[in-house]
């Protein structure tokens, strides 16, 4: 066996096999899920036009999925949530707090642009490590509404703290500076740092963040912002995506971020050949052990402009070759990715069937999750991926199937 037990779970689901991925993972004492609709084993949509029977079933598909590779959703410790109507965060997270307002992990939520299916109307992400029911510290900013929705401003389990999207409001949860993007990434800064300062975990130790931003015409000012928040030498990996809206007609940016305790010092940072990404505030892959992150990845060149403008297919190649260097530079393989994302820009249009081009995760099947967001940081750019791996995480996968039968790995 490797040096971490890797279990990879099926749902049965036929796209499964074709888009090379798991509905479950469990890679050593970490459990995860992609990113999960409320659709049934014959490929309809549960709970047509009502999010909370949606946010319902997809908490029992992941019951199912996450139990099967041993892991429990009392130890979940960070989700995200993937909404296609912000004016349905009330009654997808009063459905959500139902199920984890005693287990409080770190929470994002924001709107896309859509799912795969119009009445698909939310997606769900689940992280979970063994014993975190009753090991994690969970951090409160005290506010009312963590408590009702089940979910904590950040989660400090083993050497990691998960922290939650972070939008820029004051104590009595009014919106800080309108619209400004430049300030409310400077006040989301300063809440996730009182947050790791509360938890005993410096700022230095970040190692990942993902920012959401409504108006990507703008971000210039979050990235002014995020750079003087950081200083000259704290660069964690960086997702940029431009979406439709966020909690709050006036919030500009969301920004969640992870740390591991002794990155400042333990940490390799991991930059191309020109270190563009340096000058904007973040790193292309950050390694702590063999735990290995990696930001956003484009189709852009290392001089900065866009290959294949217009073909969605090449682009979402250039951005795995993109993940597949930077995993190297780190000592990981690509397929020690254990959690994958893609963000498909709402107008592109997806030239390739699944199943179809590489299979660049064809022999792993790492947990995904997709979804159309508004933008991304140029408008030539249709895709953007980002990855999690693991050292090791590749060698003697176990394979499940439903409910325990054993599972199909690649031919």
């Amino acid at each position: 066996m490797g040096k971490y037990r890797r279990v990879n779970v099926s749902s049965g689901r036929p796209l499964e096999p074709l888009a090379h991925y798991s509905r479950a993972l469990r890679c050593g004492d970490m459990v995860l899920q992609s990113g999960t609709t409320a659709i049934d084993p014959d490929g309809n949509i549960i709970g047509e036009n009502d999010i909370g029977a949606q946010v319902d079933a997809i908490v029992d598909i992941a019951k199912g999925t996450m139990g099967e590779a041993g892991g429990a959703l009392e130890d979940v410790v960070r989700t995200r949530i993937y909404v296609t109507d912000v004016n349905q965060t009330e009654d997808a997270m009063r459905a959500f707090g139902r199920h984890f307002r005693d287990i409080r992990p770190a929470a994002t939520l924001v709107e896309i642009s859509r799912l795969a299916r119009p009445t698909q109307l939310i997606e769900i992400e689940f992280d979970a490590v063994d014993g975190a029911k009753d090991k994690a510290r969970r951090i409160s900013s005290g506010r009312p509404l963590e408590e009702q929705f089940g979910y904590s401003r950040a989660v400090l389990m083993d050497d990691t703290l998960y922290v939650s999207g972070t939008t820029a409001r004051d104590p009595d949860g009014n919106v800080v500076a309108p619209g400004d993007q430049y300030t409310q990434t400077r006040v989301c800064f300063d809440i996730i740092g009182a947050a790791m300062e509360e938890a005993g975990v410096p700022l230095a130790d970040m190692v990942y963040t993902k920012t959401f931003v409504t108006d990507m015409a703008k971000s210039s000012e979050q990235r002014e912002a995020k750079l003087e928040a950081l200083g000259d030498d704290i660069r964690p990996t960086g997702t940029l995506l431009g979406i439709p809206a966020l909690i709050g007609p006036e919030t500009a940016i969301e920004i969640e971020a992870e740390a591991i305790i002794g990155a400042a010092s333990a940490r390799k940072n991991f930059y191309t050949a020109n270190e563009r990404e340096k000058a904007r505030g973040y790193a292309r892959a950050v390694a702590v052990g063999d735990v290995v992150h990696v930001s956003g990845c484009t189709s852009v060149d290392p001089t900065g402009v866009v290959l294949s403008p217009g073909d969605w297919a090449a682009q979402v190649d250039l951005c795995h070759e993109n993940v597949q260097q930077a995993l190297e530079m780190a000592g990981a393989k690509l397929d020690d990715v254990v959690r994958r994302r893609s963000f498909t820009i709402a107008s592109a249009e997806q030239n390739r069937a699944y199943g179809e081009g590489p299979g660049w995760f064809k022999d792993s099947r790492p947990v995904s999750m997709g979804c159309r967001v508004d933008s991304l940081a140029d408008p030539a750019m249709l895709v953007e991926v980002d990855a999690v791996a693991v050292i090791g995480a590749h060698a003697d996968i176990e394979w499940l199937g439903p409910q325990g039968s054993s599972g199909t790995p690649p031919s």
